[in-house]
C-alpha cells in the first residue's frame, strides 16, 4: 500500500508543477507537450526491461530500487535550470515511475497468492489517495505561497520517510525470482493475456477521456463556469477512491467476472447519465456513477495478468501495463480528433462503448488463475 501510495503522489506532485515549470522555463504550449513527450517515452521503454529486471532482482528489489529513483527526481525536476536538463530528468523519471508501477502491481499479485484474497483494489486505491494527496497539498500549499520547490522538497522528504519504514517489510525476493526466472522475461500478448490488455486498453482510453476531457465538456456542453467544470472530474476521481476501497470486498462476494460485467455496465450507464443531463449536477451523478464502475477493472485485469499460466507476474503486467499506456497515449488525440470532426458529445460516447465491451468481453478474466471469490470474513 505505501509503494503504490508513493506511486501516485510522486506522479501527482509533478502534475500539480507542470504550470510552474513552464512558467520558470518559458515554454510555449507546443514547446511544453514536446517536453511531455519525454515522459511516455520513459514509460513506455521501461516496460521491455520491467520483465527481465524483476526476473534478475525479484518485484521487491525492483520495487524498492524504483522507488529510491523517483523520489529524489521530484525536486530535480522543479528545479531544471534549462530545458535539455528537465527532458533528460523527466525521462529518467518516466522509467523509474513505469518500473515501479510493473513490479509494485506483480508484487501485489504475489501478496494476493500469499494471503488467498483479493488486495489488488485496496492497492489501487492507495494509488489514488497517494495521487489526491500529492494533487491536493500542492493545491493548498502553493496558494499558501509555497515556492514549488520547497513543496517538492517537503513531498519527497515524507515520501522517502513512509518508503524506509515500508518498503523493507516486502515479502522476500526469492518468493517471486525463482518462478520468474523459469519462464520469459518480455512476452508479445497472446491468448488470454491479449484478451486482458486490450480490456485494459480500453479502461485506460476511457479513464483518461473522462479525466482529460470532463471539465471541457461541462464548460462548453452545459456552460458551467471552471470552478464547477471541474466538478466532474473531482466526482469521478471521489468515487474511484471510494469503490477502490471496497472493491476487495466485492471480490470477495463476487467473480472477477461478474465484477467487470457490473463495473463495466455501471460505467456505461453513469456515462451515458453525464451526455444526456441537462444540468452540471446530474453530470456529476454521472460521472461518479462512470468513477465507481471503472474502478475496479484495472486492478482486477492486472491481478488476472499476473495470474495467467506459463507467464512470470512481473513480464504479464508489464505487457498489461503496456497496452493501458498506448492507451494514455492515443486515448486525448484520438477523443480530439473526433470532437472536431464531430462533437466532444458524440466522440465521448466512446466511453460507454468501451464500458459495454469490458462488460461484454470479461469472461476473459475467467481463463487465468487469478484469485477466486472467497469469504470477506477469511484471513
Amino acid at each position: 500500500m505505501a509503494a503504490f501510495f508513493i506511486n501516485g503522489a510522486a506522479m501527482a506532485t509533478w502534475a500539480a508543477n507542470i504550470p510552474s515549470v513552464r512558467e520558470h522555463l518559458h515554454l510555449s504550449e507546443p514547446a511544453l507537450g514536446l517536453v511531455l513527450v519525454a515522459l511516455a517515452v520513459g514509460c513506455v521503454l521501461a516496460l521491455a526491461l520491467a520483465g527481465r529486471l524483476s526476473a534478475r532482482f525479484g518485484s521487491r528489489v525492483l520495487t524498492t530500487a524504483s522507488a529510491v529513483a523517483v523520489v529524489p527526481l521530484l525536486p530535480a525536476l522543479i528545479a531544471a535550470p534549462s530545458v535539455p536538463l528537465l527532458v533528460a530528468t523527466l525521462f529518467v523519471f518516466g522509467v523509474g515511475v513505469s518500473l515501479m508501477d510493473v513490479a509494485m502491481n506483480a508484487h501485489g499479485v504475489l501478496v494476493e497468492g500469499q494471503l488467498r484474497r483479493p488486495v489488488m483494489s485496496s492497492l489501487h486505491a492507495m494509488w489514488s489517495a497517494g495521487s489526491l494527496a500529492g494533487a491536493g497539498g500542492a493545491s493548498l500549499l502553493l496558494r499558501a505561497g509555497w515556492a514549488p520547490l520547497s513543496y517538492a522538497l517537503l513531498v519527497a522528504g515524507v515520501l522517502a520517510v513512509l518508503g524506509l519504514l515500508a518498503l523493507p517489510r516486502l515479502l522476500p525476493a526469492a518468493l517471486d525470482r525463482g518462478r520468474a526466472q523459469d519462464g520469459p522475461t518480455f512476452v508479445l500478448p497472446s491468448g488470454v493475456l491479449l484478451g486482458v490488455s486490450v480490456l485494459v486498453l480500453l479502461a485506460y482510453v476511457a479513464e483518461g477521456a473522462v479525466a482529460d476531457w470532463s471539465a471541457v465538456y461541462l464548460r462548453d456542453a452545459l456552460h458551467a463556469d471552471r470552478g464547477v467544470a471541474v466538478g466532474g472530474f473531482v466526482a469521478f476521481n471521489v468515487a474511484m477512491l471510494t469503490a477502490r476501497l471496497v472493491g476487495d470486498r466485492l471480490r470477495a462476494w463476487m467473480s472477477a467476472v461478474t465484477l467487470l460485467r457490473t463495473s463495466g455496465l455501471l460505467a456505461a450507464v453513469g456515462m451515458v447519465l453525464a451526455l444526456l443531463a441537462p444540468v452540471p449536477a446530474l453530470a456529476f451523478l454521472g460521472f461518479a456513477l462512470c468513477g465507481f464502475g471503472f474502478s475496479n477493472v484495472v486492478p482486477v485485469m492486472f491481478s488476472a495478468a499476473g495470474a495467467v499460466p506459463g507467464i512470470p507476474a512481473a513480464t504479464a503486467v508489464a505487457a498489461a501495463a503496456g497496452a493501458g499506456y498506448v492507451g494514455f497515449l492515443v486515448g486525448p488525440p484520438l477523443i480530439g480528433g473526433l470532437a472536431g470532426a464531430v462533437s466532444l458529445r458524440v466522440a465521448l460516447l466512446l466511453v460507454v462503448v468501451f464500458a459495454a465491451l469490458i462488460a461484454a468481453f470479461a469472461g476473459v478474466v475467467g481463463r487465468s488463475r487469478v484469485i477466486p471469490a472467497t469469504s470477506v470474513t477469511g484471513g
